[in-house]
């Protein structure tokens, strides 16, 4: 065990001794305010060895002086909300959790591309019209009744359409209507 207990400070000396030499060969040399004489020309064709007193370029991989680059101080960025919208919250906002399609009455379980206008009835009570879902069925509809499964509102009822208003977010996050128009279908020619 004791034999284990000094390898091991062998081997933490050693990696200590090993650092404190590589620092000691990037700490910089001494400055002195005096420059240094230029060497004597030589007639001889010496070749270039960079020596450890002169700093390696790291950009270039040449020897030279290191110049002190003018620092200037740095811009601080300051972020302001005024006018933008959250860059957190989602684009499009989630709307509550829609039912299952088998929780929802029969007018707002197709879309209103699927439904066709079959009559229209008038009466002491107003205007009422009837409708065909895609399954066959016909329903009854007056002003104010949801259809679709945008919550589309049935605004208006006229002898041969009905005016249904859908509302939406745009991505701005602001309700827009767009108002959808179902005319009565006419005789189909051909079919008797």
């Amino acid at each position: 065990m004791l034999r284990h207990l000094r390898k091991y400070r062998n081997s933490v000396l050693s990696a200590q001794a090993t650092l404190l030499l590589l620092a000691l060969s990037f700490a910089p040399t001494g400055c002195s305010d005096s420059k240094p004489s230029a060497p004597a020309p030589s007639t001889a064709p010496s070749a270039v060895v960079p020596s450890a007193a002169q700093p390696r370029s790291l950009i270039t991989g040449t020897t030279g002086t290191v110049t002190a680059q003018a620092t200037r101080p740095e811009e601080v960025y300051t972020y302001r909300a005024a006018g933008r919208r959250d860059p957190f919250a989602p684009i499009i906002s989630k709307q509550e959790k829609k039912a299952a399609q088998g929780d929802r009455p029969p007018l707002e379980r197709y879309n209103l591309s699927e439904f066709k206008l079959s009559g229209i009835v008038w009466g002491g009570f107003g205007y009422n019209a009837m409708i065909e879902g895609p399954d066959g069925k016909g329903y009854f509809i007056r002003v104010g009744t949801i259809i679709g499964p945008n919550a589309g509102v049935v605004k208006r009822i006229t002898s041969s359409s009905i005016v249904i208003e859908e509302k939406h977010k745009n991505l701005a996050g602001e309700t827009e209507r767009k108002e959808i128009v179902v005319e009565l279908r006419k005789k189909q020619e051909g079919k008797l």
